[in-house]
This record gives structure tokens, C-alpha cells and sequence, in this order.
């Protein structure tokens, strides 16, 4: 378990299964995904499949705040090139929770961990075109615009498209020096 200023980031537990099927049911958080389909998730396969990923992330970090302990959220990394140290990194966070700079402290942790203590050269991820928050918040952490998935995802009945965004560990290293 690590703190942040305002965060628990902890290991993933089995009551956090409904936590994270209602975060995918919210449908402010469902038009910022850009994998699986654009609508309620049923328990009985969702929490399988949720338990699998956590556990098969090579860093999962469930995200509960500090003041309240609420589940706002997760964060994590899943090795996409082990040979070439390459990883994705993934975060959602409760809608609720949006615009208070948790997204921000919890991504800011996670990526300077992996790059630390997993001796990733680089992380990658993908963002909805529509979704200007995060896309603000990765540039500001470093994260540069890697290419775009024309057309990639449909939300609202429309299509956006998909930015890839990614930080190599020397850029990293050259924004936090301290880490």
C-alpha cells in the first residue's frame, strides 16, 4: 500500500468488484472508454473478467481517498513488450471524483513507480479525442501525442477518434528529477 497526498493506492481486493462495475456503468465514465461496448456491464462476466485483469496487470493499484475511503477509482500498468520494456497505463476514476486532481496524483504516482521500480524505458496509452480533461492532464505529466486511430470509437452516436499518447523514462527522469 502507498499514500499520495490525498490517495491510498492499494493492491486490488475482491469487494472492489462492485465498485468497479458501477464505475463502469456510469455513463460519464463509459463515453471516455475506448475498448468493450457502450453500455451496462452484467455482473456475472464483468467481475470475472475485472478480476483477471487486476490480477494480471503487472501493477494494479486500486485508488481510495485518504479523508472519506472512498473507491474513487484504479490505476494501472500492463506490459505490453517485456523484451523492449514497454507498457500501457490505464486509469479510470468515479465521475464524481473528476476535476480535483486525483486522476492527476494517482497518474503521476503509478507511471514514476513503474518507471522506478520496473525499469520501463516507456508508457503508453490512448485517450478519446473527446475527452479534453485527461488529454490535458497526460500532456501536462509529459506524455506526448503519438499518433491517432482515425474514427476509433464511437460515443454519443458519433465518432471520435483515438489519441495515442506516450512518455519515455529519460523525459520522465528530465520533468522529475526528484524521482
Amino acid at each position: 500500500m502507498f499514500t499520495t497526498e490525498n490517495l491510498i493506492l492499494r493492491g486490488f481486493q475482491d469487494n472492489d468488484l462492485g465498485e468497479i462495475l458501477a464505475l463502469r456503468n456510469d455513463p460519464l465514465v463509459q463515453r471516455t472508454q475506448t475498448f468493450s461496448a457502450i453500455a451496462p456491464a452484467p455482473s456475472s462476466k464483468y467481475k470475472e473478467y475485472m478480476k483477471t485483469f487486476a490480477e494480471g496487470s503487472a501493477l494494479w493499484f486500486s485508488l481510495v481517498h485518504k479523508e472519506s475511503l472512498n473507491f474513487i477509482g484504479f490505476c494501472c500498468i500492463n506490459l505490453l513488450e517485456a523484451k523492449n520494456r514497454d507498457a500501457r497505463l490505464g486509469i479510470t476514476i468515479a465521475s464524481e471524483f473528476w476535476g480535483k486532481g486525483y486522476g492527476t496524483e494517482a497518474t503521476r504516482f503509478t507511471v514514476n513507480h513503474a518507471f522506478r521500480y520496473f525499469g520501463l524505458q516507456r508508457i503508453s496509452l490512448d485517450v478519446t479525442e473527446g475527452n479534453a480533461r485527461a488529454r490535458a492532464v497526460y500532456a501536462k505529466l509529459g506524455f506526448k501525442v503519438e499518433g491517432i486511430k482515425r474514427r476509433g470509437n464511437w460515443v454519443d452516436g458519433h465518432w471520435e477518434d483515438i489519441i495515442y499518447m506516450g512518455v519515455l523514462d529519460d523525459e520522465w527522469t528530465e520533468m522529475y528529477p526528484e524521482h
